[in-house]
């Protein structure tokens, strides 16, 4: 039961630190079929995902600003309670770099997905 109690006062205490924080993340790009897509969508794809990223990045610098004025707002806190920040907030920048990541790793078989049907047709 206690660590039930811990569970739901962490989940209740992330979600209302990230409602006040007040950073929007950025919404996922839509990654066009590579293999049935023109290259015109796949350009505009590229430049929505380098969008995305450099967005995902600026929602990271307003999360870390935001925490670090919070931080400074507080009076005298315990070391326990800067290092329990401090790994909610790696956890926040390890998520959303992950995410970076996997969009563009998901952009990136879309293209040789469209170079492969573009040598099939070739052929």
């Amino acid at each position: 039961m206690n660590k039930f109690i811990k569970l739901t006062f962490f989940t209740v205490f992330f979600l209302a630190s990230s409602l006040a924080l007040a950073c929007d993340y950025p919404e996922r790009p839509h990654i066009p079929d590579g293999s049935t897509t023109s290259k015109d969508k796949l350009l505009t794809a590229k430049s929505d995902v380098q969008n995305y990223i450099a967005a995902v990045d600026e929602y990271l610098q307003c999360v870390e600003d935001k925490e670090k004025a919070a931080i400074a707002e507080l009076a005298d806190p315990a070391p326990e309670e800067l290092q329990r920040r401090n790994d909610l907030l790696n956890k926040k920048f390890d998520a959303a770099n992950e995410e970076k990541a996997l969009v563009g790793e998901q952009f990136n078989q879309q293209i040789r997905a469209y170079n492969q049907a573009l040598k099939e047709s070739k052929e």
